[in-house]
């Protein structure tokens, strides 16, 4: 393992990038608000909040007031015309949105669908698969454990490897949140997963972006994948950890929708949602594929970190990726990394705050949200992180930056050939010494571009670069360091 190899000067910031190494998590689309929503009744620290419209999760009903009742069941009917006992999740206006047995969320009349003290009664793993059966190409196959249902034509391997990973996370993921005090309960309905052997039997099954390999529905409470990768090219084991990653990623969202830290239907702040889903995600190959354990090193992000501040401008300013990434109504590739890092930085560096704060979001209900979406950022998510963790972002940035300088790091490409460039000018009017690693020729050729062009015209002529083309990272790494302590001697 390797420390993370970051620029040593305070200034950076953010400009936002898809790294083309990674898979990205799913990307929302921003929120259409309603009307504020109020909570003080409750005794919230968040007295006012906006709602979001049914119609952004894909339920069509008219907007109208949102009421919410506690343990209510009612009488309706399920996909089939069957009548069933289905529980009450939240009522806009005229119509209810409801759970069936099977875990789907669903909106019915108010009027069709009347309380009732009947119990709810989930659906059985053999009976929700016998109808998602009916959807899926024949040759899919079917697997149960305690807690998860697997469709799938995928290899075995593939199936087994993310039964592994789901399995060895749920425990972990529960004890996580109970360490913040915050009330779970067992899933109330078998966790589905939906795995395709190929991509185009996955985006046939339902249109996502071009860039989605796996995402979580809320509405239908199902993760989906596929097993195979457009990234042919890529090394095998960078494949394999990948795909890895992204399963755990789907699988925080699954599990923490379905114990009741985030209420389906609910909206988080953005940066918070993935951010947690990112640190809960860590995955380990080998002999035996197992999720790592929360708060461990995630390398893909770390990685992704790695190449995204190499190349950010001498002369930017501190405290505005915080920022930005707090603000955020999407997530680019990197912004993700960047929400990952923040979360890991508060979770171990300010975790009473941290775990007070994820549990107070976790208060919110469904269609509930701390503020509307402006221009594509949400200011009251800034709002409500200053709250607790103070203003000074500039000085917080700092902090993250430090932290980051102290995790280990292996990088998923530690094994390729590396290349390390070292820039320095030394006048009367500017001194700059930096030694960078690249993980391609083509991003150091880009580095280099990118520091001449912010530099003065009448100095870059005194720019001197070295490009020096080492087996793997670790001697790249040395060569970099080496470089640096020489010249500050």
């Amino acid at each position: 393992m390797y420390r993370l190899h970051l620029p040593t000067g305070p200034h950076w910031r953010p400009f936002l990038v898809v790294a083309t190494l990674l898979s990205l998590p799913t990307p929302l689309v921003l929120p259409i608000l309603l009307a504020p929503s109020a909570s003080a009744q409750e005794g919230r620290s968040t007295s006012t909040l906006s709602l979001v419209a049914p119609q952004h999760f894909g339920i069509s009903i008219p907007a109208g007031p949102t009421r919410y009742q506690v343990e209510q069941n009612v009488i309706t009917h399920d996909e089939e015309g069957n009548s069933v006992v289905a529980k009450l999740h939240v009522e806009v206006g005229d119509h209810r949105i409801v759970m069936l047995p099977d875990g789907q969320l669903v909106a019915r009349l108010s009027s069709a669908s009347p309380a009732t003290e009947r119990p709810f009664q989930a659906l059985s793993k053999e009976a929700i698969a016998s109808n998602l059966l009916r959807s899926l190409p024949a040759d899919f196959q079917l697997k149960q454990t305690r807690r998860y249902l697997y469709l799938y034509n995928t290899s075995e391997s593939f199936q087994l490897a993310t039964s592994r990973i789901l399995e060895t996370m749920f425990p972990g993921v529960v004890h996580y949140a109970q360490a913040q005090k915050i009330v779970t309960h067992p899933p109330l309905i078998p966790m589905v997963v939906i795995m395709f052997r190929t991509e185009k039997e996955f985006r046939e099954f339902q249109r996502v972006p071009d860039q989605v390999v796996a995402y979580y529905q809320p509405v239908s409470n199902h993760i989906t994948m596929h097993e195979g990768s457009k990234q042919n090219n890529a090394p095998t084991k960078l494949a394999i950890q990948q795909s890895l990653s992204t399963i755990a990623h789907e699988g925080a969202h699954q599990i923490l929708h379905n114990i009741g830290v985030q209420k389906r239907l609910s909206w988080w702040p953005m940066w918070l949602s993935e951010g947690l889903a990112e640190y809960l995600a860590p995955t380990s190959t080998g002999k035996r594929f197992r999720w790592k354990g929360a708060g461990q090193v995630n390398d893909f992000r770390m990685f992704e970190l790695e190449q995204y501040l190499q190349m950010q401008p001498l002369n930017a300013g501190p405290g505005e990726l915080i920022q930005n990434t707090l603000l955020a109504g999407r997530l680019t590739s990197t912004g993700y990394a960047s929400a990952w890092a923040l979360t890991h930085f508060l979770a171990k560096n300010r975790r009473q705050t941290f775990n007070d704060f994820v549990h107070e979001v976790s208060k919110l209900r469904p269609l509930e949200t701390l503020g509307p979406v402006k221009s594509g950022r949400v200011p009251a998510n800034l709002d409500f992180f200053e709250t607790h963790f103070g203003r000074d972002l500039a000085k917080f940035e700092t902090l993250l930056l430090t932290h980051l300088r102290k995790l280990p790091y292996t990088s998923p490409l530690a094994n390729s050939p590396h290349w390390t460039v070292t820039f320095e000018i030394s006048s009367r009017a500017l001194r700059i010494r930096r030694a960078e690693v690249f993980h391609s020729q083509k991003l150091a050729q880009l580095w280099v571009k990118t520091m001449l062009e912010q530099l003065p015209a009448k100095r870059r002529a005194e720019a001197k670069f070295v490009t020096h083309k080492l087996a793997n990272r670790p001697l790249a790494v040395q060569l970099a360091t080496h470089w640096l302590q020489t010249r500050q001697k």
